[in-house]
């Protein structure tokens, strides 16, 4: 071998062993900073630890037996229909306190299957009400109504439609109807939210009226 190639690869030699010192150095001076523990944390860190669940719930609990509370429970619902032809039967109801003493609230649940006028003249209450307007095939209560409801709300008699599953909020005090199925091409799923111990208005020709309870099925 030459005097020239011993010394080229004597120098390659040379910068080989420098650069794989260098990068000793750098890798322990990285361990001393990182120290063994916190290398092997950066490591699992990488490793996506397992999802713990959003609610922990307590124990299913066992009960008692006893009839403490059997005085909250109604299952006084059914009653006869008063227009059969429109409104069939049986239907469901929740006379307020006259069914459940104690209880704030009266409602009903009607299935509508024929055009009709349900309310002739406006009234109001001295509670908030709700009427909710729903289709009546199941599970879809939303996408299968199909008809047409005419109300009027306010001293104005302002005029709306609906045509569409539909929650209507009245307040206190405002004065609302004449309702009018005008078109049930399918049968409406019809509820009626009072939020009185039993229901109660003040009418535009008959003053103030009460319906306390009706004879359950």
């Amino acid at each position: 071998m030459s005097s020239k190639t011993k010394e080229s690869t004597s120098r390659r030699t040379f910068f080989q062993d420098v650069t794989v010192g260098t990068a000793g150095m750098a890798v322990a001076s990285a361990l001393a900073q990182l120290g063994a523990p916190n290398l092997v944390a950066a490591q699992e860190s990488k490793t996506p630890a397992a999802k713990k669940p959003a609610w922990n719930p307590p124990p299913w609990p066992k009960g008692t037996a006893g009839n403490k509370y059997d005085h909250l429970f109604s299952t006084k619902l059914r009653e006869k229909t008063m227009v059969p032809d429109m409104v069939p039967g049986p239907q469901a109801y929740f006379r307020g306190e006259s069914d459940l003493p104690g209880a704030g609230i009266n409602m009903g649940w009607q299935i509508i299957i024929k055009p009709f006028k349900m309310e002739l003249e406006s009234h109001h209450h001295d509670v908030d009400e709700y009427l909710i307007f729903l289709g009546s095939t199941f599970p879809d209560l939303c996408g299968s109504f199909d008809a047409q409801i005419d109300l009027f709300l306010g001293t104005e008699y302002e005029s709306h439609t609906i045509n569409q599953a539909t929650i209507l909020y009245i307040p206190r005090g405002l004065e609302h109807n004449p309702l009018e199925f005008k078109r049930v091409t399918k049968p409406v799923f019809f509820t009626a939210l009072h939020m009185a111990p039993y229901f109660n208005g003040v009418y535009q020709t008959g003053g103030y009226r009460e319906f306390k309870s009706v004879t359950k099925m």
